[in-house]
């Protein structure tokens, strides 16, 4: 018996997944009980679920601008 059924949680009903959506069934919290929340749909600090564990979100990347050329003499 699951814990979630020990408890007298219920479990949310898999709902037919669109490929390449991410669902709260495939959500870190979700999967380890951690999410108080009954959602539809996937909340802002979705995570999935790895073999990992948590994994945080990908940072973009820095771009680097090129150093602006010295300022204009002012005229006198």
């Amino acid at each position: 018996m699951e814990m979630a059924d020990v408890i007298g949680l219920a479990r949310r009903r898999a709902s037919k997944r669109r490929k390449g959506r991410p669902n709260c069934v495939d959500c870190f919290f979700h999967c380890n009980m951690l999410c108080a929340l009954d959602l539809d749909e996937p909340c802002s600090t979705f995570r999935p679920n790895t073999e990992d564990g948590l994994v945080p979100p990908r940072q973009p990347s820095l771009l680097l601008r090129e150093a602006p050329d010295e300022a204009p003499a002012q005229a006198a």
